[in-house]
């Protein structure tokens, strides 16, 4: 009899200690602190973190994170993957593209947590704040006061920019003008000129400015790969041409006859107008994605007509 008694006083442990073990949270592959929350910090709470929640999107709050997630599920089933990160859709897909991608074994990563149950972890407190020193990756908070001005006086970019834009666009329009119609033509395109000069220096520091407070990146000469490069050095290009085309506007300003001298500075003024229209473009990129305006076309022209065309075949094959 006692001998079925300690028989099964072992089973009931056996199986209580079992439903203990089920009751928690599996254990997966996956740890969210050491593996997800670094990816997190480093490619998204720039944009969807407590300085800035585009979209009222945080990936730093659980129940905001979550909420875009099928927990324990196919990873296609849930919105913050098949919407934002495996989506072929260059308009939707995160992170944007002016901004460093999620590689490979990051998406890898990310997907086996959701299939995994997307358990939640909050930080460990290791006593020197080293869990939360990756949060604090781009806030302008933890920097110095001049850093944060620094950071701050970047955010009149978007506004100031287009004073100098304005100003040398109709620099060399007055200046075309003036051959026609005189004097009076000739001296606002100058005007334009000093003054918009003045502007792209001022836009060019405000926008290093910008740059570095919407996290587009180190410096870098990759003006084939990266709008950012092309938008940042054509704008500097422009900045120096136009200080440099100043002196030789002012001579041939002075010197209305000289022919040659007007050439010149004909010449410099249609190329810094130029300039600016493709630093424009391509600011435009940054904000609205690569070939913004086809995009754009097609949708408005194309896709409509396209729509309305196959209607119509579908109806001549119904009759």
């Amino acid at each position: 009899m006692f001998r079925y008694s300690i028989i099964a006083f072992v089973a009931f442990q056996s199986l209580f200690t079992l439903r203990l073990a089920m009751a928690q949270e599996p254990a997966g592959l996956i740890n969210f602190d050491t593996d997800i929350r670094p990816i997190l910090a480093a490619k998204c709470v720039k944009c969807h973190g407590d300085k800035r929640a585009n979209n009222d999107f945080r990936v730093d709050e659980e129940d905001s994170l979550l909420s875009y997630i099928e927990a324990g599920e196919d990873a296609e089933e849930s919105i913050l993957w098949s919407d934002y990160l495996a989506t072929d859709d260059v308009d939707l897909k995160m992170p944007p593209a002016k901004q460093t991608q999620l590689t490979g074994s990051e998406l890898a990563t990310i997907k086996l947590w959701i299939e995994e149950g997307a358990h939640w972890e909050d930080p460990q407190d290791t006593g020197d704040a080293s869990a939360e020193s990756t949060t604090d990756v781009a806030n302008p908070k933890t920097k110095s006061f001049f850093g944060k001005v620094w950071f701050f006086q970047g955010l009149f970019h978007p506004a100031a920019v287009h004073f100098p834009l304005g100003l040398l666009s109709a620099s060399p329009l007055f200046l075309l003008l003036s051959f026609k119609f005189g004097d009076n033509f000739r001296s606002a395109a100058f005007h334009c000129l000093w003054l918009g000069a003045l502007g792209a220096v001022v836009a060019c520091v405000l926008g290093w400015s910008y740059a570095q407070y919407e996290g587009y990146g180190a410096f870098g000469f990759d003006v084939i790969n990266s709008p950012v490069d092309r938008h940042r050095w054509i704008g500097i290009f422009v900045a120096v041409l136009s200080l440099i085309t100043v002196p030789v506007a002012k001579s041939a300003f002075t010197d209305p006859e000289n022919n040659p001298k007007q050439k010149r500075w004909l010449m410099a003024s249609l190329l810094i107008g130029l300039c600016v229209g493709a630093t424009g473009y391509m600011g435009g990129e940054l904000s609205y994605g690569n070939n913004h305006y086809e995009k754009e076309f097609r949708h408005l022209f194309l896709d409509d007509q396209g729509a309305s065309e196959e209607a119509s075949l579908e109806s001549a094959d119904v009759e």
